[in-house]
């Protein structure tokens, strides 16, 4: 799947929001932030509609975090903030994010 196909694909609000700290409709995800070589559900999202489009916020676990615009014609998922691109890669049921050192794994549904 071509990253044209990717805005077809809604990001999926699945998991448990577990925690008092977590905003509300917030999900828990894979993560692996500044270089870490394994990923682990550290990370929370937060998905938002609004006039500009739909947005999804990725908090990390030291208080960092990465805002996403989704549904972009022609890119599918591309980042809000900042200089670096996102590369994004598809997988079975989930897509990986890749800006910079950070990486999320994301779930999809199509």
């Amino acid at each position: 799947m071509g990253l044209a196909g990717l805005a077809a694909l809604t990001l999926a609000g699945c998991g448990s929001a577990s925690g008092d700290e977590l905003a509300e409709g917030a999900v828990m995800v894979e993560c692996a932030v500044a270089g870490s070589g394994s990923f682990a559900r550290d990370c929370s999202m937060e998905l938002h509609e609004g006039a500009d489009g739909r947005t999804a916020i990725l908090r990390h676990p030291d208080g960092g975090f990465r805002r996403f615009q989704l549904g972009v014609p022609g890119e599918g998922l591309i980042t809000a903030d900042g200089m670096e691109q996102a590369e994004v890669v598809p997988g079975e049921g989930m897509v990986e994010v890749r800006v910079g050192a950070d990486r999320y794994r994301l779930p999809i549904k199509q």
